[in-house]
């Protein structure tokens, strides 16, 4: 049996094939069953073009995840800039197209995240 989680990663996996994307993900389970991780789009010449990065809070997660989204230029960006010293978390923030933050018992969000998602990779 899947996790809830798991489904929407493979709504997200849908959605980058339907746009003639390859998807690749790597992602971590906690003891709790929560789940943190990256999704990417790349072509067949293995350039990515989309990166999805998603997390729970560390304290009293609630069944809460964020999603960021980034396109090529802001991951190349931030892949540059995470040599330096600075908070990776708020690298990531910087460079995201979209900030979503969802919470697994509403359908709502959990929709506005796949919508947003669709949206970013058609443009």
């Amino acid at each position: 049996m899947k996790l809830f989680i798991e489904y929407i990663l493979d709504e997200i996996d849908l959605i980058g094939t339907a746009n003639g994307y390859r998807v690749s993900l790597s992602a971590t389970k906690n003891d709790d069953n929560y789940m943190r991780g990256t999704l990417q789009y790349f072509d067949q010449y293995f350039d990515i073009h989309y990166v999805i990065i998603f997390s729970f809070p560390e304290e009293n997660p609630n069944l809460n995840y964020h999603f960021w989204i980034l396109d090529k230029q802001g991951n190349q960006r931030l892949v540059k800039e995470n040599d330096q010293k600075e908070s990776l978390m708020g690298k990531i923030k910087e460079n995201a197209l979209q900030e979503i933050h969802i919470n697994l018992t509403q359908g709502e969000g959990i929709r506005l995240l796949l919508d947003t998602i669709r949206n970013v990779v058609k443009e």
